[in-house]
């Protein structure tokens, strides 16, 4: 199976495609106080696997991101914050 490229992905769908291209509300929503609050929840809970599982996904392997990610969505503060992202990017 061929590796996808993270962009092409995100560019095919409708929401992050428009998000993507308003950088100004891109801008807006990585500096927001729940952006923040993930960073960190994020650096909590990946520790020093988050970079290697970041770079694993740019290549195509998400598997170790993805539980990290599971693991900031389980925490209550990770998913208000993911559910607070979602709809100020019009999820």
């Amino acid at each position: 199976m061929p590796k996808q490229d993270p962009m092409e992905a995100l560019k095919r769908d409708p929401k992050a495609a428009a998000l993507l291209g308003d950088q100004a509300a891109l801008a807006s929503l990585l500096r927001s106080k729940e952006a923040q609050t993930l960073a960190q929840l994020f650096q909590k809970v990946g520790g020093d696997q988050l970079r290697q599982a970041a770079q694993a996904a740019a290549g195509g392997d998400g598997a170790a991101l993805g539980a990290i990610v599971d693991k900031v969505r389980a925490n209550p503060e990770g998913a208000r914050a993911m559910e607070a992202m979602d709809r100020k990017a019009g999820g």
